[in-house]
């Protein structure tokens, strides 16, 4: 996915970053950013910013010909770095941005499920200085994991994030969705249907397993599977995924005596250390505590 550097610019210092993690639509950057002016060629791809700490006066313009904007962009709110214009900025004052690179694909696939098979080439539209909570709640989960040690068993959660940060934008911030009616996947899936994602889950738990890839063996969108799995399960795939890793764990931790490192591997973890943040987090022990009283 082509995207643009920011944290290597000039001055700026990137604080934390995806490269490496293996998301699959979305590149991200926590920056401290520095005063700049400039002009920005288009890389196909949006890129979305949030303003994390601190506030600065922006002055933007969008394409040959278009509006000059200017605002004071605040924390909590939000900008755009179009995917297919050329942009002038300017930029004064220093901040923290979480910039967020999203995959034109996914945003294009996404208003064609919602409007139509023939949906053209989406293009969003986000004023300077926007506030949107949905938003914001989104991006903030993405920030929290983009500040934790990289663990491979969080992409399949940072696909759910960037699925409903795309449809969120598409129905918000688009011509065709402020003025269309949009076709909604059906809710429903079958209990064959639910009982193959739980046997496919279950099958797949040391893969890395992805929203995609779980929603294509039922033939619906990644977000109509995420929508619906949190409607009949009460929780996302992710946190069910992370569930029941950590169960497989706990019968492996007092049937076997493999090595913790070997369990956490065997189960779908990067490393102990992130078997052992799950384990703790969800049964309030760690895991040698937890194969200890087992045993006793």
């Amino acid at each position: 996915m082509q995207t643009r550097d920011i944290g290597s610019w000039p001055k700026n210092i990137a604080l934390a970053r995806s490269t490496g993690r293996g998301w699959r639509d979305i590149h991200a950057q926590h920056v401290a950013v520095e005063p700049w002016t400039g002009t920005l060629d288009p890389v196909g791809n949006p890129c979305l910013g949030y303003c994390v700490a601190r506030p600065a006066q922006i002055r933007r313009r969008i394409g040959r010909g278009g509006a000059t904007e200017a605002s004071t962009l605040r924390p909590r709110q939000f900008h755009l770095i179009p995917a297919h214009d050329k942009s002038e900025w300017q930029r004064r004052g220093r901040s923290e941005m979480l910039a967020m690179h999203l995959r034109q694909g996914l945003i294009d696939e996404t208003a064609r499920q919602m409007w139509s098979a023939t949906a053209p080439r989406v293009e969003l539209d986000i004023p300077l200085g926007t506030s949107d909570p949905l938003l914001e709640q989104l991006a903030l989960a993405i920030l929290e994991i983009l500040r934790e040690e990289p663990d491979a068993s969080s992409a399949l959660y940072v696909d759910e994030l960037v699925h409903a940060m795309v449809v969120r934008l598409v129905r918000a911030y688009t011509a065709n969705g402020r003025s269309s009616r949009t076709v909604l996947d059906n809710d429903a899936l079958d209990r064959g249907e639910m009982r193959r994602i739980r046997d496919l889950i279950e099958e797949r738990l040391a893969e890395d397993l992805s929203l995609e890839a779980l929603a294509a063996e039922i033939g619906v969108s990644p977000r109509t599977l995420s929508r619906v799995c949190l409607k009949q399960w009460g929780t996302t795939v992710h946190q069910y995924v992370l569930s029941r890793r950590v169960e497989r764990a706990k019968t492996m931790l007092l049937s076997t005596d493999l090595a913790i490192t070997a369990i956490a591997f065997d189960t779908g973890f990067s490393s102990q250390s992130h078997l052992a943040t799950a384990f703790r987090r969800l049964t309030g022990l760690t895991p040698k505590h937890y194969r200890l009283i087992g045993r006793s």
